[in-house]
């Protein structure tokens, strides 16, 4: 990938996640392909466990100190 243009290497942090935000948000949803069967059974089989195990799962907070990143 090539340099970022200057205007958005000169961005804070906070601004940069904006831009990312809106970009994310321009992307016409009837452009993105399809979720495949494959992906939606696996997404339905962990919500089903997170169903079951209630308490289990831990917060991004956690999972972040976890790998020790600051959210």
């Amino acid at each position: 990938m090539s340099a970022l243009p200057k205007e958005i290497a000169q961005l804070g942090v906070h601004e940069k996640l904006q831009l990312v935000e809106d970009l994310w948000d321009s992307i016409d949803q009837d452009l993105m392909p399809p979720m495949s069967e494959e992906l939606k059974a696996e997404l339905d089989r962990r919500w089903a466990w997170v169903q079951a195990n209630p308490g289990s799962a831990c917060t991004p907070t956690e999972l972040a100190a976890s790998l020790g990143v600051r959210l």
